[in-house]
């Protein structure tokens, strides 16, 4: 985490800092970012930096808690919290891509947070990420159980696992298939890409995602 000498900093000299970190950690994987050229573009020493943070991967860990946090706050405002466990769904699809598309700096760099040759923090990181996103579908598929929308024979944590996986990696690789590419890489590339995702087109991603929870999820209509 930052140090407080970071704090301190006038807030226009903090978001100039948190920027051009951005910029870079969103171009590239982690371990091709550098700390140099952070430094270079926002135009302080070396040396001051390693007073606001331990080192690159410190910097980098606050970057990815500030987009999630930012991420987390954006889809819980799109969502209802008295909508069963589809709608719920449905609207938590259409804000996370909502939110991708609007912030592209910060969807790119939690993207690049799975660079496979980044150091072993950032699989913690990503670890803790995953069991997040799988604890929260957990408590979802127990409310929907308790509405009666979905099976009580269905196994919680089983669901969960699968629901997180295709909301995740499941659709990212629908959405590289899409645009044509075959890479994270090659899609961080071409942010301009993303431009061509109509709101038209997330609507009907997200329903037709919702549908297969429901075919497979939702108690059998008599």
């Amino acid at each position: 985490m930052p140090r407080q000498t970071f704090f301190n900093l006038p807030e226009e000299k903090r978001k100039m800092i948190i920027d051009t970190a951005l910029d870079e950690f969103g171009s590239r994987p982690y371990s091709k970012a550098s700390l140099s050229r952070i430094v270079a573009r926002a135009g302080i020493a070396k040396g001051s930096m390693y007073q606001y943070f331990e080192d690159k991967k410190d910097l980098f860990i606050y970057l990815l808690e500030l987009a999630a946090g930012e991420k987390l706050a954006y889809i819980q405002q799109e969502i209802d919290p008295n909508a069963d466990f589809f709608t719920a769904c449905e609207q938590t699809i259409l804000a996370g891509t909502r939110f991708g598309l609007n912030n592209p700096k910060l969807w790119q760099v939690m993207a690049n947070a799975k660079d496979t040759t980044g150091e072993e923090l950032l699989h913690e990181f990503i670890v803790k990420g995953k069991k997040m996103s799988q604890d929260y579908f957990s408590r979802m598929i127990r409310k929907g159980q308790e509405q009666g929308s979905i099976r009580r024979d269905v196994d919680t944590r089983l669901a969960a696992y699968m629901v997180s996986a295709m909301l995740s990696q499941g659709l990212m690789d629908y959405i590289m298939d899409l645009f044509g590419v075959g890479t994270l890489d090659e899609l961080l590339a071409r942010p301009e890409l993303g431009q061509k995702l109509t709101e038209k087109e997330v609507r009907k991603m997200s329903s037709e995602l919702t549908k297969l929870l429901r075919n497979g999820l939702g108690e059998m209509s008599s």
